[in-house]
């Protein structure tokens, strides 16, 4: 009799270890954030004068930008989006003058597919664009814009990717807009007028993810 429960036991210890040998280990909690430095070409922006009909340009040039993910689920993330580009303002009734454009943008991403090596996204925005220019042009200017972007990931560790994305950056601009203005012993004055315009420029930005 004294045997019953000592088998009992070591039966039970036995299917325990056994249990703990063949258990999964434990889920490791998902990465939560991302940091993205980019570094690109933006090309485009520009206006129709109202006065003249003539057409004010920006040059194409190197930007940079940064990207601050946050994971939202399996395939998406919220993501805040800044880029700048130092370049020139030229047209034939102005003088070529240096300019300022950034966008600060709230948003997401959402996966196409879960590829390892490959990890195309969507991604899109919505915030604000400052054109600020050369003292000499006038007051810097602030409007709402909107941004949409097609991008890949390509995985090289457990915390790093590269990034390849093409950002379009949409900026509505209202009918009989001034900008630019200054005040001078003059009186005030606007150096850019435009009516129904849109301010389009796209970015084509190369970078690196750090994942934790």
């Amino acid at each position: 009799m004294p045997r019953t429960p000592l088998r009992a036991l070591l039966l039970g210890a036995a299917v325990l270890v056994s249990a703990s040998a063949t258990a999964e280990p434990p889920v490791r909690e998902a990465r939560q954030f991302e940091v993205s430095p980019f570094i690109g070409y933006r090309v485009g922006g520009g206006f129709k004068l109202v006065d003249t009909g003539q057409h004010v340009e920006l040059d194409d040039h190197g930007s940079f930008a940064l990207a601050l993910d946050a994971r939202a689920d399996e395939s998406t993330q919220y993501e805040l989006f800044y880029g700048r580009q130092s370049t020139a303002l030229r047209a034939d009734a102005l003088a070529p003058a240096s300019i300022d454009v950034e966008y600060l943008h709230i948003g997401g991403t959402v996966s196409l597919d879960e590829e390892p090596r490959l990890k195309p996204y969507l991604a899109g925005g919505l915030g604000i664009t400052r054109l600020s220019p050369d003292p000499a042009l006038g007051h810097e200017d602030t409007r709402f814009s909107v941004s949409l972007a097609l991008g890949v990931r390509m995985p090289v560790s457990r915390h790093f990717s590269l990034r390849l994305e093409g950002r379009g950056l949409l900026t509505p601009v209202n009918t009989d807009s001034e900008l630019f203005c200054r005040s001078d012993g003059s009186g005030a004055f606007c150096r850019v007028r435009v009516r129904g315009s849109s301010f389009l420029q796209c970015d084509f930005l190369a970078g690196a993810a750090y994942v934790y």
